[in-house]
């Protein structure tokens, strides 16, 4: 049989050197109708917090089990976030990997109280605080880019979730390019300022897909309640979605701009990224 361990909590899964221990409740019934395998959930945890959810897949066949992963893991993390955060009023969100906007997910193969595997997470120092920087920052906001500040403080909130995020910062490339007018895609400016970025998104392109294109699509994915319209094979073969795998780029793009904005070059202070 094979699993899928979703970590919500890899500090506690490491404590417990990866026995899961008694299940908190197991839920049986749902099925891939597409790939013809059945699929249960056992959740772990403490009475306050879920810590580890296994999703078993009844199969032998590892390509079957990858490929449900892929074309799953998406709803899986949204719903278990939704429905926690339902139960408990508080935000919730399954862990990432340092660094990424990729879920801690591990595909294992083994019997449904097998180990989950251990993950050392290597997290960066943080840097001592330079206060000299945070007066910098804090008078670098003036009127011409006080627009940008409300978008950029958005941006870089982790605890929004991504798609807001997304669109905090492609409405703060749209605000720098556009003003309050629409038609970004269509502005040759931006468009120019995509070219630099074109070996960063090259990688990520569909078949005829341009980088603005690219980027649109992330913007409706966005915008439009995450409706993933890649066919089954293509989430089969790459679960991240144009939002996840555009979002470091975009970062990108925004301290680009802040840094290039006449009246943040004059200032000491420079933005680097990435913002989280």
């Amino acid at each position: 049989m094979w699993y899928a361990d979703i970590y919500c909590d890899q500090a506690w899964v490491s404590e417990r050197k990866g026995i899961l221990g008694p299940k908190r409740f197991r839920l049986r019934g749902p099925k891939s109708a597409s790939l013809g395998i059945e699929i249960e959930f056992h959740f772990f945890g403490d009475e306050d917090r879920v810590r580890h959810i296994r999703v078993l897949m009844h199969t032998d066949d590892q390509r079957i089990a990858d490929t449900c992963v892929n074309l799953n893991i998406q709803t899986w993390v949204a719903s278990v976030e939704v429905s926690i955060r339902m139960e408990t009023k508080q935000p919730f969100h399954v862990a990432l990997l340092p660094g990424s906007q990729t879920f801690a997910v591990v595909l294992g193969q083994g019997a449904d109280d097998s180990p989950a595997a251990l993950m050392k997470v290597a997290y960066s120092e943080t840097p001592k605080l330079s206060y000299q920087r945070i007066a910098y920052g804090v008078t670098a906001w003036g009127g011409d880019v006080s627009h940008h500040l409300f978008y950029f403080r958005r941006l870089v909130d982790s605890s929004l979730p991504l798609d807001v995020r997304w669109l905090n910062g492609y409405r703060l490339l749209e605000w720098q390019f556009v003003g309050d007018r629409a038609g970004l895609a269509k502005c040759s400016q931006w468009r120019t300022f995509v070219a630099r970025f074109d070996n960063m998104l090259k990688p990520l392109l569909r078949s005829n897909q341009t980088g603005v294109g690219l980027l649109e699509e992330a913007r409706a994915l966005a915008a439009h309640a995450g409706i993933d319209d890649r066919s089954a094979i293509q989430r089969a073969r790459d679960p991240r979605n144009a939002v996840e795998k555009t979002f470091r780029i975009l970062e990108l793009m925004v301290i680009t701009v802040l840094n290039e904005h006449p009246l943040i070059a004059a200032s000491p202070i420079k933005f680097e990224g990435p913002t989280s």
